[in-house]
């Protein structure tokens, strides 16, 4: 199955942190599945960061306000998503390249 991905949403925050939703979809421009996410920055230099992707909003919120590590997510590297992202299509689900926690 060939897949896309693209950012539906996204809001940057001044504490440096990135709130947004990943849709992915298919040829006929059909949505397969979608993700929110977390991106911060992981040093001071701003060089290299991390996504922590989630399956809904309500996960997403639940580590915001309690930093519950019981919530089901999924980290990634900033270049690796990056690598994903820039590709011109997919060869699978985006889920796959996920590995969830929680």
């Amino acid at each position: 199955m060939i897949t896309y991905i693209q950012t539906a949403h996204e809001e940057s925050y001044s504490n440096g942190r990135t709130l947004g939703v990943l849709l992915n979809y298919d040829e006929e421009g059909q949505r397969v599945d979608s993700f929110t996410y977390i991106f911060r920055f992981e040093d001071q230099a701003q060089q290299s960061g991390m996504y922590i992707f989630f399956p809904t909003i309500i996960e997403m919120n639940d580590y915001l306000l309690y930093g519950d590590k019981r919530v089901k997510r999924a980290y990634m590297k900033e270049d690796k998503f990056d690598s994903i992202f820039d590709a011109d299509y997919l060869n699978g689900k985006f889920e796959e390249f996920l590995e969830w926690l929680g």
